[in-house]
């Protein structure tokens, strides 16, 4: 399942600035982390599309389409906080 281009734009941002993001999952965890960029995760030969963040100096992968939240901690004149 894709995301909204529009939803996809704010991910981009975030990963372009590098913004310090909380990332409110559809099963309601809550990951804070830096926005790094954005990868296809292939696990079984299934292909997923992800952010990727640095949490606690560690990489780690988070599906688009399990994200229900995204806002910004670090201050942006782009956005704050997003539903998808």
């Amino acid at each position: 399942m894709n995301i909204a281009c529009q939803l996809y734009d704010y991910i981009e941002i975030a990963c372009m600035y590098e913004l310090e993001v909380s990332v409110v999952l559809k099963d309601g965890n809550t990951i804070n982390g830096t926005a790094l960029t954005t990868v296809i995760d292939k696990h079984n030969d299934v292909a997923t599309e992800c952010i990727q963040m640095s949490i606690d100096k560690t990489k780690q992968n988070i599906a688009l389409n399990e994200i229900a939240q995204l806002h910004a901690i670090t201050d942006n004149p782009h956005f704050s906080s997003v539903s998808f």
